[in-house]
């Protein structure tokens, strides 16, 4: 699970939990590539990178970039949506 964190947010949970596993996995320090690595993929409208994205470097030379990719509800298998996107659509997470 990947969650977004604000530099306030990740602050007031170190101050509440300040050792452990969950600190110590905050505090690690992001990998100074990441932003090189989420520029060099190729975007398109299906296709999206955040630049503060997670990377997970292979044994060889590069690295895997989380990245965000657009998918219909039709290809998804799912019945068109008939409402105007101002409601909150229900989470199928896996």
């Amino acid at each position: 699970m990947w969650i977004r964190l604000e530099k306030d947010e990740l602050d007031l949970i170190l101050k509440n939990i300040p050792e452990g596993p969950l600190a110590e996995k905050l505090g690690k320090p992001v990998d100074p590539d990441t932003a090189a690595f989420a520029a060099a993929v190729q975007t398109s409208d299906d296709l999206e990178v955040d630049l503060d994205t997670i990377i997970s470097r292979g044994d060889d030379d590069g690295a895997f970039v989380m990245t965000w990719t657009w998918v219909s509800n039709e290809r998804a298998g799912l019945p068109p949506s008939n409402d105007d996107g101002e409601e909150f659509h229900q989470d199928h997470s896996i």
